[in-house]
């Protein structure tokens, strides 16, 4: 009974590995292109600069929210969960891009700043999807 119970839990387990990778790749480019279209618009003067991080923070919300709801869609029990793992996916992807591409050691703060970001995102892109109605069946008309 035991080794039953544990394939089970193992698929679950595997199932919101999966979900929430393929959350947070559409989440990380939810967040690229915000910051794309934001950086046209400081480039054409219509948005000041200074706000660049504030920018980014708020893509980052966006985006893990988008992939807090993904995930929690399709996990259908644990949505909260899910988002957190979600966000947790998000955060490892944004750690790997940084260590990758980020040239100079400064921007800890921002970084930071960004990991709060990406968790509380995931957290309420999960609690988005908490009190989903069950779909009636057509068959029951």
């Amino acid at each position: 009974m035991k080794k039953s119970n544990q394939k089970e839990m193992d698929g679950k387990a595997g199932i919101l590995l999966k979900h929430s990778t393929v959350g947070a790749f559409l989440g990380m480019f939810i967040t690229l292109l915000i910051i794309f279209a934001v950086s046209m618009l400081m480039v054409s003067g219509a948005l000041s600069e200074t706000l660049c991080d504030s920018f980014i923070i708020v893509s980052v919300l966006v985006g893990t929210t988008i992939s807090g709801l993904y995930c929690a869609g399709k996990q259908g029990r644990g949505v909260v969960t899910a988002g957190v793992v979600a966000a947790a996916m998000y955060v490892i992807l944004l750690l790997l891009g940084t260590m990758l591409f980020r040239k100079s050691g400064g921007g800890a703060a921002l970084m930071l700043k960004e990991m709060i970001a990406a968790v509380a995102g995931g957290c309420f892109g999960g609690v988005l999807r908490l009190y989903k109605k069950a779909k009636k069946s057509k068959l029951r008309k």
